[in-house]
């Protein structure tokens, strides 16, 4: 008879059924593997997240584990139309009479007009120079025009600073050398040499772009390169930019118009506390997500109570610091309340940073003892190479890698089961379908023998 294409069709019994029960006791293992598996990467995600705001308490904890740190100050220019001014923490408590008699400018340099900016000029080289430095600019026939001599300066890989532009008025196309930076030692002249007129210096051909400033002037200027002078209490300071960075330590003074303005330079107290608030900020979230990872995924995991109860131990350590009359956060106004959370007075800390500043500083960042720079340390600690952060991801992916690796086994295992279960099967089916044929068959011919008789 034909084989049987289908479990139970030739027996007419539920096959299909029982191979699909043995199936699923055989797929228990894997099942325990996906499970783990799932498990795992809970656990994963929960130390990306418990990283994430250690992360965040190292930065707030860096903030103010080094003296520099709180040297934050405002530089305030009375008049902001006539100069602005930044300060960094090499900067000094004061004021300052600052007068600006004039501004650095850039050269400028015009040609004669042209038809347009497509009228040949001329062929040759083009020699220009910005201060000490030059480039030459080779001009031939597929560049000779106003606009490609422009295009040819723009684009020489050899520029030393300057940007060619082409003006069109009322009398035509004109050429324009401008200085990329100011100062008098930007200034810019042009030589030529193989003029294709003959001519390295006369207005006509390449020559109508010589210029020095000493000699031939076929270019017009527009404006000469001039240094900024700035008097800062009497003292002349110049320089080639309007942007002046050493002649106040830690100062910088972005320069506007001519004219005069004080400024102050304070100690920026508000940048500090808001240091401080971050500091707390660090520690809640930290203290916090610690409380909800124990709660969760991480519920029997040793790390939480190591960093927990490292960080209490230096916020309770009250040992003496040096430079310090504190011992204890709360004499700074940082406290932590009954429910363990930081707070911050900052009336407290104001008053601190005007009545007791070094003291305050060094309580938070003296090497080794100030709270802030040792739990930096520590933090620094969990997050390092094969830290303790890092070495508990390390194991999750190598638990994750063995589970991957069991359950490939294990799909394999159920495949090769699920193969040779129903090859059984289908055997057992194709008897059973024989013999209940040969039944058939006998009682067929027993019961024609009953007839005939």
């Amino acid at each position: 008879m034909a084989g049987v294409t289908s479990l139970g069709v030739g027996s007419g019994l539920d096959l299909e059924s029982i191979v699909t029960g043995l199936m699923k006791i055989e797929r228990q293992p894997l099942d325990r593997l996906e499970r783990k598996e799932a498990l795992i990467n809970a656990q994963v995600s929960a130390y990306g997240s418990l990283k994430s705001k250690l992360s965040d308490f190292q930065t707030a904890m860096s903030a103010l584990s080094q003296a520099s740190s709180f040297k934050q100050f405002q530089a305030t220019s009375q008049n902001e139309s006539i100069y602005t001014a930044s300060a960094t923490s090499d900067a000094a408590i004061g004021s300052y009479n600052i007068e600006v008699t004039s501004l650095a400018t850039r050269d400028k340099l015009a040609s004669t007009a042209f038809a347009d900016s497509s009228a040949v000029v001329g062929e040759g080289t083009l020699t220009i120079s910005v201060g000490s430095e030059s480039f030459d600019v080779a001009i031939d026939s597929s560049n000779s025009t106003l606009a490609g001599i422009r295009t040819a300066i723009n684009n020489s890989t050899e520029n030393t600073g300057v940007t060619a532009s082409i003006i069109t008025d009322d009398a035509g196309s004109r050429l324009v050398l401008t200085s990329d930076e100011t100062g008098t030692e930007n200034t810019v002249s042009v030589a030529v040499s193989g003029d294709s007129d003959g001519n390295n210096t006369d207005t006509t051909g390449l020559s109508a772009f010589v210029y020095s400033a000493g000699g031939t002037q076929n270019l017009s200027s527009i404006t000469s390169a001039t240094d900024a002078v700035v008097e800062i209490d009497g003292f002349t300071v110049t320089s080639a930019s309007n942007t002046l960075t050493n002649a106040i330590d830690g100062v910088t003074l972005d320069l506007k118009e001519v004219g005069s303005s004080t400024l102050t330079i304070t100690r920026d107290d508000e940048a500090i506390i808001e240091s401080v608030n971050e500091f707390a900020s660090a520690y809640n979230a930290l203290m916090t997500e610690i409380g909800t990872q124990r709660k969760g995924q991480l519920e029997a995991d040793s790390s939480l109570l190591a960093i927990e109860r490292q960080v209490r131990d230096v916020l309770n350590s009250g040992a003496s610091i040096t430079g310090s009359s504190m011992s204890y956060l709360i004499q700074a106004g940082v406290s932590v309340d009954k429910n363990g959370k930081m707070n911050v007075d900052e009336d407290a800390v104001g008053k601190l940073l005007d009545t007791d500043f070094n003291s305050f500083v060094n309580m938070f960042s003296a090497e080794g003892e100030g709270f802030a720079n040792r739990l930096n340390t520590l933090a620094d600690g969990w997050l390092q190479t094969d830290g303790l952060i890092d070495s508990k991801e390390k194991g999750l992916d190598s638990r994750l890698n063995a589970n991957l690796d069991a359950q490939t086994r294990s799909e394999a295992r159920l495949v090769s089961v699920e193969s040779r279960l129903r090859a059984q099967y289908s055997a057992m089916d194709t008897l059973v379908s024989s013999l209940q044929s040969q039944g058939n068959y006998l009682i067929s011919q027993l019961n024609s023998l009953n007839n005939n008789n």
